[in-house]
């Protein structure tokens, strides 16, 4: 015969209680933040792009150093490559090598400041050139426009900085 639980019953096993509950939710928040702290975000990605172009730029500039012509940093709206000067002009950079076109870091190209004279041909503009010496011409690249934004700055005497822009 069936029979059904006494409504005065002190059976405890039916729920949670309150201590279990605070537990869990402890446990489940401490998990969500672990994982909030290890996901990359927005600047983080964006720094490590640019950090990725500064490498591509000096290695640019020792390109130029060891084959012993200038090389050059070309933009297009999409992305940039570099340029070697032999004899007949300049030429495009091979797209298997490090050098060859890569899209720009970030979701957008950035804002460019070059001298006044820097060339402008072809389907894109150069905006940097290292001389085989170690010298390169100025110029300065702003990513990231809508949010924390990073500057590449290269200066004539071919250092590559990589810092914060206000």
């Amino acid at each position: 015969m069936l029979t059904s639980p006494q409504p005065n019953s002190t059976d405890r096993s039916a729920g949670f209680t309150l201590v279990e509950v605070l537990a869990a939710l402890a446990v489940v928040g401490l998990i969500a933040s672990a994982v909030m702290l290890a996901s990359p975000g927005a600047d983080t990605r964006l720094h490590a792009g640019v950090e990725r172009m500064a490498a591509r730029l000096k290695l640019a500039g020792d390109e130029s150093v060891l084959v012993n012509r200038p090389v050059a940093l070309v933009a297009a709206p999409e992305g940039y490559h570099f340029e070697l000067r032999d004899e007949d002009g300049w030429r495009r950079m091979d797209a298997a090598s490090s050098l060859g076109f890569q899209p720009w870091p970030g979701d957008s190209a950035p804002s460019i400041e070059v001298p006044a004279d820097a060339e402008r041909e072809g389907e894109g503009r150069r905006l940097a050139e290292f001389d085989p010496l170690g010298g390169a011409s100025a110029m300065r690249l702003v990513f990231g426009s809508n949010g924390p934004a990073w500057r590449i700055a290269i200066d004539e005497a071919g250092v590559i900085h990589v810092d914060h822009a206000s």
